[in-house]
């Protein structure tokens, strides 16, 4: 861990860099937002598909204050460039993840008869609130919405009924756990999976006892009901807080069954058939072999993306007409999950696309549209679907007066080379850090040369100097400030836009600083972003070989 001498050292260099005191970094930990954004010629793309042309809309706090063609950009907005950019409805994923910790149980395993558990050796804890163990905060999602995720549901795991999930929106301020939470009660999760050493610890003794548990509940309200209508020679029933939450599922209350396998989703079926539960599956990896069965039904699927890499199999190999037979059979596992969602669609059955916990959906998303799912059903399993399923209709709303809540993507969203370069939660803009390899070399502006830069944070300037070496889309080079070099890494340019890392050395420790902009022939302009330590503007003109072109 970085010495506090050490930080206050980087702190204090990275206060040059941003034209800040350096005292000013120990009086503020979140970077002031201007008074307004203004993403100005873009393309607005609606949850629905359809597509606005020349669009611009100002964000002014938490809300989208004007949005169309012709809006005037007001003179205090930070304007986006965005004649390339493209808008589109934030990601929500339907199994995300964000920390949180339940109490480990003081349980004595001498005392413990295996057929008599505790709940918590058993996995039986419908009633256990994952919102009330959350420890996250905005700072801890950032990953999640460099990625383009903006809100997203959180299972409890780990055990035959973990508890209930939650619903969360990834506020960049949140500064506790509770400023996330949309909706703290989503449903109970369920999995096939056995006791700790205990029973249940097999799939007939999990399906048995889930079917016990459901009986239990269902007597147990009918005594409750019976002793509230006339309670004379009866015991007061005890108030059980599982059997309870049992209740509600057999009222209504959504259970998440998490199951890959068929038939495991067919059991999670008829189940839900015997005793009148509303399932979601979750995970469904062979969903697509039951997927008449779940259109029927109307059981809904929650698909995880996050697929694993193939261990034999190459997709990009050009040779795929000579595999040897372990090689061809994982090849037909791993189109099977990749084709799997388009399969879902085709046959009708209502399912939305997440992460499985991974954080990275628009990749696994890519990936379902190459092996046959259209992009119009992958961006509403991305959006509006799961914005249905967890009753959020508005989050993927776009229009004036509605939450700034919105991905900011440099291309068309499925397409390979495209990144997220903005992500907004409630107006908290988000750089983006989609992995990419830069843009068309034949069509990226010029970078390569020397330069000098100017950099004013809230009027305060300082200059540097900045030498590039370019390479078709990508550059690396060195920049010097005040006596002190910093290596210029992963630079890439799309078009006119440029992004770049600048690392600071200090004291042992590296300070990653984020630097974005556009070029213009021979002048360059941006913001330069070091997270809680500041943010700050530059310009930068060429003084030495390179030139516009």
């Amino acid at each position: 861990m970085m010495s506090k001498a050490a930080l206050t050292r980087v702190g204090a260099v990275a206060a040059v860099m941003l034209g800040l005191p350096a005292a000013a970094t120990a009086q503020y930990e979140d970077v002031p937002r201007p008074p307004a954004y203004a993403l100005e010629d873009v393309t607005v793309v609606e949850p629905d598909g359809r597509r606005l042309e020349g669009v611009t809309i100002v964000v002014r706090g938490a809300l989208i204050e004007a949005m169309g063609r012709g809006v005037a950009v007001p003179a205090d907005a930070e304007v986006l460039a965005g004649d390339s950019l493209i808008v589109y409805p934030g990601f929500i994923d339907g199994n995300g993840d964000a920390d949180h910790e339940f109490p480990d149980p003081e349980i004595d395993r001498s005392d413990v008869e295996v057929w008599n558990a505790p709940r918590e050796l058993q996995g039986f804890m419908p009633s256990r609130r994952l919102v009330a163990h959350l420890t996250a905060t905005g700072e801890d999602l950032e990953s999640a919405r460099r990625e383009g995720i903006v809100a997203a549901a959180i299972h409890p795991e780990g055990a035959m009924m973990p508890g209930q999930g939650a619903f969360l929106l990834y506020r960049k301020h949140a500064t506790h756990p509770g400023q996330l939470v949309l909706q703290p009660e989503i449903g109970v999760k369920l999995e096939f999976r056995g006791g700790q050493g205990v029973y249940p610890g097999t799939l007939f003794g999990v399906m048995a006892f889930i079917r016990q548990a459901l009986e239990d509940a269902r007597h147990r309200g009918l005594a409750l009901a019976a002793h509230s209508r006339d309670p004379r020679g009866m015991p007061v029933p005890a108030w059980d807080p599982d059997y309870a939450t049992l209740r509600e599922v057999l009222a209504g209350l959504p259970v998440f069954f998490e199951a890959d396998a068929a038939a495991d989703i067919l059991r999670v079926i008829g189940l839900a058939e015997e005793y009148g539960f509303r399932p979601i599956v979750l995970g469904g990896e062979e969903a697509w072999k039951v997927a008449d069965q779940l259109a029927s039904r109307d059981v809904p699927v929650l698909v995880s993306v996050d697929f694993r890499e193939p261990r034999r199999w190459d997709p990009e190999s050009e040779d795929q007409d000579s595999l040897d037979a372990a090689v061809e059979r994982e090849k037909r596992e791993y189109i099977d999950r990749y084709s799997n969602a388009g399969r879902l669609a085709e046959a009708g059955v209502t399912f939305a696309l997440t992460s499985g916990g991974s954080g990275e959906l628009l990749e696994g998303a890519r990936k379902a549209v190459e092996y046959g799912l259209s992009e119009a059903a992958a961006l509403a399993a991305l959006t509006r679907t799961p914005a249905a399923l967890f009753q959020v209709p508005w989050i993927p709303q776009l229009g004036e007066g509605l939450p700034a809540t919105f991905v900011v993507a440099s291309g068309p969203l499925f397409h390979e080379d495209t990144r997220i370069a903005y992500t907004f939660v409630e107006g908290w803009k988000e750089e983006g850090s989609t992995p990419r390899e830069g843009g068309d070399p034949e069509t990226a502006a010029s970078f390569a040369g020397d330069w000098e830069m100017e950099i004013d944070a809230e009027g305060q300037l300082i200059d540097a100097v900045m030498t590039i070496e370019q390479e078709g889309a990508t550059f690396t080079g060195t920049m010097m400030l005040q006596g002190q070099p910093l290596d210029v890494v992963d630079g890439v340019i799309d078009g006119n836009a440029v992004s770049f890392t600048a690392l600071m050395e200090q004291g042992g420790q590296t300070l990653e600083i984020d630097i974005t902009g556009t070029v213009e022939g021979d002048t360059a302009s941006g913001e330069a972003d070091a997270g809680p330590l500041g943010t700050a503007r530059w310009t930068a003109e060429r003084t030495g070989p390179g030139g516009a072109r």
